[in-house]
């Protein structure tokens, strides 16, 4: 027969404190009966049960008249030489050995000394757990030299810590031991070997016996001792993580509240749902509305999620996510102004929403102790513990512009060559893709002045869980947008490195958009506060380098990277000769003078408009604009007649309409890379391009491409009639480009770029992780 005991678990005679907060509000650290534990691990498979509250055995001997119980007690220890605080649990212990255990508990070794004198079997509990501030990598050798039996799944403790406090008790050979022990002067254990123990570490009610102990061959109590004293546990069960823990500690403040205040509806609400109670089928119950809660409870969740059948915690932490838009969406759809109601809403709102910071404080804490263990992987073998996975935040995905066609360039990177980047989305579209996580948005609207681009407002408690759950190294954020604000904010709450990249010159758009002096003022402090956050600023040119650290971004932050562009796809082999028939009945392989890009106004278009208006009495020359935008329709409703307008093109049809060309007027002054320039390039266009912005970083004037000084419509002119006169000027022009080309391997620059903001930790899916 096989032994299951949950070897770590509280009942309500752990009655001090847990922190700063719940003492000074009175609150104990459980409100659990021994009772239910009992009961409840019973439901729960286990054989053997015990309790082990905090330095008391009240609670075990509560229940020690029932079959297949033994009193257990975790006991707060101490390193006499810095007050280190320590927790150890012992097993099967009586009421004399309690008092002894008591008064001997102030020293560590004292303690550990009477406990194998007496042959009490112990165990250290959640060992990289630093209660004080004190743990240091000299404590945990010296656990090596006094504990024979650690506790490593811990419920409350994440799966990371637990890796590494196993890695680390495995690394103590023979040979490390004997080098302790002459380091410290003692040597207390009684085996070669550690061997490992699982406990839930419940508080609140929740996970009682969803953490456990695994003894293959056993009945009894002493099976259970001669197992752990001969090294023959394993452990099973849930981690911990952060979800977890905030619902026990929200259950456990509910619990204390409630013992000096009426919590009302709202308590009535919370008793329901960490602890549902089943639907009734009595017809007085339902008349009554006894239901009432547990039908709004259910609506809640339903409203952006599913009821999950086996995972109690998804159901409360679904509730608390969806309760404030589920709030908002009921007062949006009052056909008639109740105030009445209006106010219940809203002070529902404001009470839960609260919760929210709980959610916020624990997940920080609980990163903070995961990365305290990640340090210590450090301190033991000399290497960060990290898996190389990358949360690839972005609010554009879908839509035309440069950050989305470098996104979409980057996922099928990713899914071609199986690396551990996840792309974090949230928008009312979906992408078939298992490396892409879309949030639903709670709130969508479009950007002002940029209606094609729609702001998508997911919850931040899931991408926050998300990020956390998934155990990422690294956050980027590919934009400064909802998005790619959210991936700051988890990077400051999960303590991981934050990277970003300047695509867009938000500042010179804001003043065209609006000519206010005040509010581009305002989004220059908010972008400089932004990437100022970051650890790694990617930028693409080293124009926008310049005027970055103009700005005052931090230049030691940043690095500019690198784009290529994709020569089986852009090349001079896709020209044909009859493709702008298909736009221009009167075409008649005239010089193509092309536009590529969004059709808005901040690209400059109307410079590209006068240059047309300089030549249009020029019979040699065609003028084309492909893409679409804000501006497309009032050009193409006053030059539809004259210029060529494709709207959007993509694929061979995009390859084509380049190759087919032979000119590229890029007259825009805000581009902080350009990728349309490399395109052209490629495709066998000579480029001509202004001396302001970062379209230039490729271009050296009258080589491979011309510079106009001023963004000057006359000066384009004078350049692309030159052009069409000097055949061999043009030829020797095209021949440079070609050259020049060849350094930009697209998928070479991107796998860079991967591994620049992945601060060369990337790795791939089918390179074994232990986790």
């Amino acid at each position: 027969m096989m032994i299951k005991v949950d070897l770590h678990l509280h009942s309500e005679a752990s009655n001090k404190p847990g922190g700063y907060i719940s003492s000074k509000l009175k609150i104990s650290e459980s409100y659990t009966k021994p009772i239910y534990i009992y009961n409840t691990l019973r439901e729960r498979g286990m054989t053997l049960i015990t309790i082990t509250d905090h330095d008391t055995i009240e609670g075990c001997l509560n229940i020690k008249h029932l079959p297949n119980t033994f009193i257990s007690e975790e006991v707060t220890t101490y390193f006499p030489e810095d007050r280190c605080k320590v927790h150890v649990i012992v097993i099967d212990i009586n009421e004399s050995q309690h008092k002894d255990i008591q008064h001997l508990r102030g020293n560590i070794y004292e303690l550990v000394d009477y406990l194998q004198q007496n042959n009490i079997v112990h165990i250290l509990a959640h060992p990289l757990y630093d209660m004080d501030g004190k743990l240091r990598k000299e404590h945990i050798e010296k656990f090596a030299l006094l504990f024979d039996t650690w506790e490593i799944l811990n419920g409350t403790r994440s799966k990371t810590s637990a890796y590494i406090t196993e890695k680390i008790a495995k690394s103590f050979t023979k040979e490390k031991l004997e080098e302790l022990a002459n380091k410290y002067n003692f040597f207390k254990r009684r085996r070669d070997f550690i061997s490992f123990t699982g406990g839930s570490d419940d508080h609140g009610g929740i996970d009682v016996g969803t953490g456990f102990t695994v003894v293959e061959e056993g009945q009894t109590v002493e099976d259970l001792k001669r197992a752990i004293l001969e090294g023959k546990t394993t452990y099973d069960g849930n981690h911990g993580n952060p979800k977890k823990l905030t619902h026990m500690v929200l259950k456990i403040g509910k619990e204390g509240i409630k013992k000096k205040y009426s919590l009302g509806n709202i308590g009535y609400v919370l008793d329901n749902l960490f602890e549902p109670k089943p639907k009734s089928n009595s017809i007085l119950d339902q008349i009554l509305g006894k239901d009432s809660v547990n039908n709004f409870i259910e609506n809640v969740i339903k409203f952006k999620s599913k009821i999950s059948q086996d995972n109690h915690h998804e159901n409360i932490f679904n509730f608390f996510s969806n309760l404030v838009p589920y709030m908002i969406n009921q007062i949006k759809n009052q056909r008639n102004l109740d105030f009445d109601k209006v106010s219940m809403y809203l002070g529902k709102t404001i009470i839960f929403s609260s919760v929210y910071l709980a959610y916020l404080g624990i997940y920080k804490q609980r990163a903070e102790e995961k990365n305290k263990s990640i340090n210590f992987h450090v301190e033991f073998f000399g290497e960060k513990h990290q898996e190389g996975k990358v949360a690839y935040l972005t609010d554009t995905i879908f839509e035309i512009n440069g950050v989305s066609r470098t996104t979409q360039k980057l996922l099928k990177l990713v899914e071609e060559k199986g690396y551990e980047v996840k792309f974090l989305i949230s928008h009312q579209k979906q992408l078939n893709s298992d490396y892409v996580v879309n949030f639903e948005p709670l709130i969508s609207f479009n950007l002002p002045e940029y209606e094609d681009i729609p702001i998508n407002v997911p919850n931040l408690l899931e991408v926050i869980d998300y990020i956390e759950s998934n155990n990422f190294n690294v956050i980027y954020s590919a934009t400064p947008g909802v998005m790619g604000v959210y991936g700051l904010i988890a990077s400051k709450i999960l303590g991981l490195p934050f990277v970003t990249a300047y695509h867009t010159d938000f500042p010179e758009y804001v003043y065209r958009y609006t000519l206010d002096h005040q509010i581009t003022n305002l989004s220059k402090l908010l972008i400089k506060f932004f990437y100022n956050s970051a650890d790694r600023v990617l930028v693409p040119s080293n124009e926008y380098m310049r005027k970055l650290k103009e700005l005052g971004i931090d230049e030691n932050k940043m690095v500019v990277f690198r784009r290529g562009v994709n020569q089986q796809k852009f090349n001079p082999s896709y020209r044909d000769k009859n493709f702008w028939k298909k736009y221009s009945k009167d075409y008649t392989r005239e010089f193509v003078v092309l536009y590529v890009g969004r059709v808005s106004k901040e690209k400059d278009l109307d410079v590209f408009i006068e240059v047309f208006e300089e030549m249009k009495n020029n019979k040699q020359f065609k003028f084309a604009i492909v893409g679409d935008g804000p501006y497309r329709r009032e050009l193409e409703n006053t030059y539809g007649d004259r210029i060529i307008f494709t709207g959007f093109l993509e694929g061979e049809d995009l390859s084509r309409a380049y190759a087919s060309s032979d000119f590229f007027l890029f007259p825009s002054t805000t581009e902080t890379f350009g990728n349309v320039v490399l395109e052209a390039m490629a495709s066998g266009l000579i480029p001509l391009v202004p001396d302001v912005g970062a379209s230039k970083e490729h271009i050296i004037d009258g080589v491979n491409g011309f510079i106009v000084e001023g963004n000057n419509p006359k000066h384009y002119k004078q350049i692309l009639e030159l052009l069409a006169s000097n055949e061999k000027l043009m030829l020797g022009i095209k021949k440079n480009i070609s050259t020049y080309i060849k350094n930009f391997n697209e998928e070479e620059l991107l796998e860079q770029m991967l591994h620049t903001l992945s601060l060369n930790t990337l790795s791939k899916q089918n390179v074994e992780v232990v986790l």
